[in-house]
């Protein structure tokens, strides 16, 4: 798994812990943030001009309306309602529209950050929307796409999005090769910083790329961020392009079936499946709400909804028969103010005499759903949290129910905060079998008082001895480790400003001569800029030390395998002692190498079906305190593999005596 894939399942991981306060799912705004699939971006198709003469003034007059505010100004205060800015806004010349495109910062009313834009079409009434930043966070020394206002007409556009603080440039490799550089865009008070792209018509991304003031890449963000679902599937029909940006097609994905997907600004709203192996469905379909409109597909019969939520007035949307003969009716309107079931409501179709086809009905919120979990201990309260905005946070054992039966112990927290304000509850599983060293951690946060907080969590082991969160420059945040006979493991937790970048957790066990790692900020892999010309090995082989400690190999301008690194503020010394772990090694076609603890003169490896092969060492170059080494292996040990339960290291001095031997068991390399 890439580093970008694992920040992505992270993210789909924290989403997917949110338990939203409205009971009515179906409805609410889902911000879908799957990997990035390596795939071209779906390009527009027009229908014949006779088919489009006909369907797009039936769905304009049935589908489309203009139930928004009109002018740019209205959309900025709408979304704004609840929310303050926070930052300068950003106002760029969109070329494809020959209007101003607004993009900003915004905080809602439990402090969260969001990013917002009002853009406005030539063709249908300005439109915005505001979402939370909870992805954009996790992509370190990154960040996302946002949109884009490239169409189908040959004009020049603009890309934009966000990134990390430390993300000091921004480039676009083209798929011609170019490159361009993005206009980085920050300001006081703002969470992050709004990157924008001005292309020509011919100009095609193939991706971005985020580097930080040292040169540290991080992750590629590819331009089918936008579109990452869709573009998994097949188009099955043309794309059908609306005024206001609004742009529909049908898609195939074999397994899964047929599905209808909303485009807007350059990327993928939602979409609706046709096809359901359930033989008896539900008649309700699913209807989602985002980026300004409200959208749905039904069966042909239905041909109008009628949604009533509490006091407002009913919203009513039109159907028209889809064109590429799929049996559905298509709804999409305009509707900028979100949806508010706090008061219950229904939803109800029609078919075109009028007749009721069906309804659900949803009661009046009375306050959070019945939670699953069942505690099996009694809480913690974790110190200094009375500010967190639903604090304060306690930390308890418990077990969740599902189909009516208990899963694994867990180790939860309550009292943090999503946007909006949603209580989060944040568990991680409790395994009394892992085995001594594994580390397991979750976290709650609140976003007021600003910069907000986090507490970080987790059982430990018997045999730790304690357990710090280190800062990315080297400072150590010791955390509270506590035990008790009442408690099913001892637990662990640690707060801390939630602007602070966290590099590491390290632990101690008793015993163990060397500090274990659980890094969570590992730039290591996708740094391609040493900090000299480092030590070149016969062979061709260079060791290099890049930032943060970073021991990486290379030969002939090819990284090898494997990299090593402490913890923020270390050395590589740090990593291995005799005779607890005496080495860090690797290999790759024909060669192994790594770095030894001081006084070993020379490595000699063993191999379980006895082949063998040995290195000398030299003086790491960079104050380290170790010893380097490489040399030739031969081809078949190395496919054998180095790695295994059953070789066996020995390190010799200058004088040939033995200074330790060490044979890898399991975890222990």
């Amino acid at each position: 798994m890439s580093d970008l894939e694992a920040r992505l399942r992270a993210a789909l991981e924290a989403r997917a812990q949110t338990f939203p306060a409205s009971p009515n799912a179906w409805l609410d705004v889902q911000r879908r943030t799957p990997p990035p699939v390596p795939r071209g971006r779906w390009l527009l198709a027009a229908l014949p001009i006779a088919l489009l003469a006909v369907f797009v003034p039936f769905l304009l007059n049935g589908g489309l309306g203009r139930n928004s505010a009109n002018d740019p100004d209205g959309v900025y205060k709408q979304l704004m309602e609840g929310r303050t800015a926070a930052g300068e806004e950003v106002v760029v010349n969109d070329p494809a529209q020959g209007k101003p495109l607004r993009l900003w910062f915004a905080r809602d009313r439990v402090g969260a950050p969001l990013v917002c834009y009002v853009a406005q079409p030539v063709d249908g009434d300005p439109f915005g929307s505001c979402h939370d930043l909870r992805v954009a966070e996790i992509m370190e020394r990154s960040g996302t796409y946002e949109g884009s206002t490239r169409t189908d007409t040959p004009s020049a556009y603009v890309d934009y999005g966000v990134a990390q603080t430390d993300v000091t440039k921004v480039t676009a490799v083209l798929t011609d090769g170019r490159r361009v550089e993005a206009t980085l865009h920050r300001s006081e008070g703002a969470p992050m910083v709004i990157w924008t792209l001005a292309l020509s018509a011919q100009d095609r991304v193939s991706k971005v790329q985020f580097a930080d003031a040292k040169g540290r890449q991080g992750s590629d963000m590819s331009h089918t961020y936008l579109t990452h679902e869709s573009s998994r599937g097949t188009p099955i029909g043309q794309a059908i392009r609306l005024p206001g940006e609004v742009t529909m097609r049908p898609y195939d994905f074999k397994v899964l079936g047929r599905r209808i997907f909303w485009f807007r600004q350059g990327k993928e709203l939602g979409w609706i499946n046709l096809d359901t192996k359930d033989p008896t469905p539900d008649p309700v379909p699913m209807i989602w709400s985002e980026e300004g409109l409200i959208y749905t597909a039904t069966s042909r019969d239905t041909a109008k909804i009628v949604l009533t939520t509490g006091s407002d007035a009913p919203i009513t949307l039109v159907g028209v028969p889809d064109p590429w003969d799929l049996d559905r009716n298509l709804f999409t309107l305009a509707h900028l103010a979100p949806l508010d079931w706090t008061a219950g409501g229904r939803v109800a179709g029609y078919d075109a005499a009028g007749k009721q086809l069906w309804r659900k009905d949803y009661p009046r919120r009375t306050g959070q759903p019945k939670s699953r979990f069942k505690r099996t201990s009694e809480p913690i309260t974790i110190p200094g949290t009375d500010d967190f905005t639903n604090g304060p946070v306690q930390i308890l054992f418990g077990t969740y129910t599902y189909k009516g039966r208990e899963n694994d112990l867990q180790l939860c927290a309550t009292g943090g905060t999503y946007p909006e304000g949603a209580p989060q509850l944040s568990c991680s599983s409790v395994k009394s079998e892992a085995p001594s060293g594994s580390f397991s951690s979750s976290k709650v946060q609140t976003y007021l008082p600003l910069p907000g907080s986090v507490v970080a969590f987790g059982t430990a082991q018997d045999d730790w001895l304690s357990v710090d969160a280190v800062l990315e420059d080297g400072r150590r945040l010791p955390a509270t480790l506590m035990r008790g006979k009442d408690l099913p493991a001892p637990v662990w937790w640690v707060k801390y400003p939630r602007d602070a970048k966290i590099g590491a957790f390290a632990y101690k066990v008793r015993g163990k001569q060397i500090e274990q790692l659980d890094r969570h900020r590992e730039w290591c892999w996708s740094d391609n800029k040493p900090l000299d010309a480092g030590h070149v090995f016969d062979g061709g082989l260079t060791a290099n030390l890049h930032d943060g400690a970073c021991i990486k190999w290379w030969k002939n301008g090819k990284e090898q395998p494997s990299s090593f690194q402490p913890a923020p503020g270390g050395k590589l010394s740090d990593l291995i002692a005799a005779p607890e772990l005496p080495l860090k090694w690797s290999a790759n076609k024909g060669q192994w190498y790594g770095f030894t603890v001081p006084g070993t003169a020379k490595v000699d490896i063993t191999l379980k079906e006895g082949g063998r092969a040995t290195a000398n060492t030299v003086p790491d170059p960079w104050g380290q305190g170790v010893l380097l080494f490489a040399g030739p292996a031969p081809e078949a040990a190395i496919r054998q593999g180095l790695f295994w339960p059953g070789v066996r290291f020995t390190g010799y001095g200058a004088d040939g005596r033995v200074l330790w031997t060490y044979e890898p068991k399991g975890l222990d390399y």
